[in-house]
């Protein structure tokens, strides 16, 4: 996945009411921390900042930093956006910076392609369990998605974490993490017969309930 460029300007006032100004004037309040590095208050460009959440649909986002007077290079993790509540307008963005040639970990979501033989024929269909697992890898190197093809695989297979294999990271999730199977279509329909079976057992017991009452009638008469 490529970097997202980001640009930011150097921010030396704080309080709410310079927050305020500075989203008034189409930016939004942030702040810079990592290891080894004091935390810097800083400002994003809102509309910019707006459109790259919006490409990345959910996704992890990893940013390449620009700043006047600021060496290139710098990347940064997206660790925090702050909403309000009912304008849902962002408030406030905590970034991290990673040190260059560190792995990172993150959350990646899974995409699943292809349609297996079961799902064809009606037998089963696919059931996603987790939909997104935790990498490890250089930021250069965090896919979009993790892809699972679900093209050759068999009625009851299982996918874990342990299965799946990335190109340029690993996966760190439990191995044993179930994140899809191939579920039988019979397990979703047994419970049907059942409860036609139990109708059945049941209609002759209320039948039954009227005959004992019209035979009582007749005694009655005969007494």
């Amino acid at each position: 996945m490529s970097l997202v460029n980001l640009n930011i300007h150097p921010r030396t006032t704080a309080g709410k009411n310079e927050n305020r100004r500075t989203r008034a004037a189409g930016r939004v309040p942030a702040v810079l921390y990592g290891k080894g590095r004091p935390t810097a208050s800083i400002e994003l460009e809102g509309h910019a900042f707006e459109v790259a959440l919006k490409h990345l649909g959910g996704r992890s986002a990893i940013f390449q930093l620009h700043q006047a007077g600021m060496e290139e290079g710098h990347i940064a993790l997206l660790r925090e956006v702050q909403r309000h509540a009912v304008t849902d307008q962002i408030l406030h963005v905590d970034l991290l910076e990673i040190p260059q040639g560190q792995p990172v970990t993150v959350d990646v979501h899974v995409h699943v392609t292809g349609t297996c033989a079961a799902t064809k024929t009606g037998e089963g269909s696919v059931v996603v369990n987790h939909n997104s697992v935790e990498i490890s890898c250089l930021p250069r190197s965090l896919p979009e998605f993790v892809e699972i093809d679900v093209t050759n695989l068999e009625l009851n297979a299982k996918i874990h974490a342990g299965d799946l294999k990335i190109e340029g990271g690993e996966v760190v999730s439990d191995p044993e993490l179930l994140i899809l199977s191939i579920k039988p279509a019979s397990t979703f329909d047994e419970a049907a017969p059942a409860e036609a079976e139990a109708a059945e057992s049941a209609a002759p017991a209320k039948a039954a309930a009227p005959a004992k009452a019209d035979e009582k009638k007749k005694d009655d008469k005969k007494k």
